[in-house]
């Protein structure tokens, strides 16, 4: 992914980190907002609050680490940089931010005013975001797997960031009608398998083969799992609207992802360099969650969305990004001091210490098994796996902290001084 990269091409470090940094402050909020609420309205998945839990998560955790990654890895995919990389983080992520804050404020509160005001805000940030994706990716020449599951994934990006806002503009308008359920399904598809699924595949493509020394999947898992998937997505959106059958096609989402899953984890398990490294454990366990969570999905039985959204929420899509930046921010903090010139630079696995994250996975394993209590045991449970959830999100930012420290205390100094 990052072969060829130079400091003219990679974006300040500053830009990745920011947002890298408010994911596990946004982990902490949800923890405290689900102590905050009773269980039995947690569990609502059609309560408001449950509707701002899932936003907070899903644009406050995911797309933030998300885009962090993407403007890391843009200029290196696309052979093209981002023009004043600082002004344009920074409107994306305040906008992302406040948008958030908002319009999971507006479903809690069912204020009309926060839920217009996220909106807005979160439609500025994605706009200027994907637009920005969109250009650099077509300009592309030599194109990869990565680079064409990137361009679905965009497609797949903006058809979910619509059908998102309308759904708000029909709550900010009060038009609540029969439809409204078949749009939020048709949103949650794209949101799950489109934004989530095709992006990781896209990623995973380049950043397992890279990282870990792994094999690469088979060409034609790279080339056409992304282009299958968002046509049934097409099909399961229009099955929904026509208020047809679409088992059919939960079973052929279910088939693909499992299959995309099986490959990734034999991928790993056959490294060239079988090194340990710790945030192995979170592919490992992110993988193992998905396959359990398309199992569920597949079986179609609704007594059991509960425990498919925590899998596929806590056990796949968190971990998989927990690992991923535990990967990036080291290696961000080499290249850019190596970059400058800097010699006595702590080795990748120095900037994070593998024991506090060993710690840290241990306590989110917990989080994710007592939510899954709290589903099938006793609602109760959920304040227990705030708590442990809390905490995860607390030693995240902590040892996300600690590296930007270490590398800022070396940054700052001039690599020339020794020789002075």
């Amino acid at each position: 992914m990052f072969q060829g990269l130079s400091t003219d091409q990679a974006p300040p470090i500053s830009v990745p980190f920011r947002f890298f940094m408010m994911a596990p402050i946004f982990g902490m909020l949800i923890s405290w907002m689900m102590l905050s609420f009773s269980p039995s309205e947690i569990f609502n998945r059609y309560s408001p609050i449950t509707i701002g839990l899932v936003h907070l998560f899903t644009l406050g955790i995911l797309a933030q680490m998300i885009m962090g990654a993407l403007q890391q890895m843009l200029p290196v995919l696309a052979g093209a940089v981002i023009k004043k990389p600082i002004l344009f983080a920074s409107i994306v992520h305040t906008s992302l931010n406040l948008g958030t804050l908002a319009l999971s404020a507006g479903f809690i509160l069912s204020s009309k005013t926060y839920l217009s005001i996220g909106a807005t805000l979160l439609g500025i940030s994605f706009a200027l975001f994907l637009f920005t994706i969109i250009r650099l990716l077509f300009k592309v020449k030599y194109l990869t797997s990565t680079v064409n599951t990137m361009k679905i994934f965009s497609l797949a990006a903006i058809i979910t960031i619509l059908l998102g806002l309308y759904l708000v503009g029909q709550h900010i308008g009060g038009n609540i009608n029969e439809y409204h359920y078949l749009i939020v399904n048709s949103h949650i598809a794209f949101g799950m398998f489109g934004f989530a699924i095709i992006l990781i595949m896209g990623v995973s493509f380049q950043v397992i083969p890279m990282f870990y020394v792994a094999k690469d999947f088979p060409k034609f898992v790279q080339n056409k799992y992304a282009r299958v998937l968002l046509g049934m997505l097409v099909l399961y959106a229009i099955f929904s609207i026509l208020a047809l059958d679409t088992y059919l096609i939960k079973l052929i989402f279910s088939a693909i992802i499992i299959s995309f899953a099986y490959y990734a984890l034999y991928s790993l398990n056959n490294r060239r360099r079988n090194v340990f490294d710790v945030t192995l454990w979170y592919w490992k366990f992110s993988l193992y969650s998905l396959i359990v969570a398309m199992i569920i999905y597949a079986l179609d039985d609704k007594s059991n969305d509960i425990v498919l959204i925590i899998i596929f929420s806590f056990g796949f899509l968190f971990a998989l990004l927990q690992g991923m930046v535990y990967k990036i921010i080291p290696f961000l903090a080499w290249f850019h001091l190596s970059s400058k010139g800097h010699f006595n630079i702590p080795t990748l696995r120095d900037f994070i210490v593998q024991d506090n994250i060993k710690i840290q996975f241990f306590i989110y394993l917990s989080s994710v098994s007592v939510f899954i209590l709290s589903a099938v045991i006793n609602q109760d449970f959920i304040y227990i796996g705030a708590i442990l959830f809390f905490v995860s999100n607390l030693f995240l930012l902590i040892n996300f902290i600690i590296a930007s420290i270490k590398f800022y205390k070396i940054y700052k100094i001039d690599p020339m001084s020794m020789y002075k």
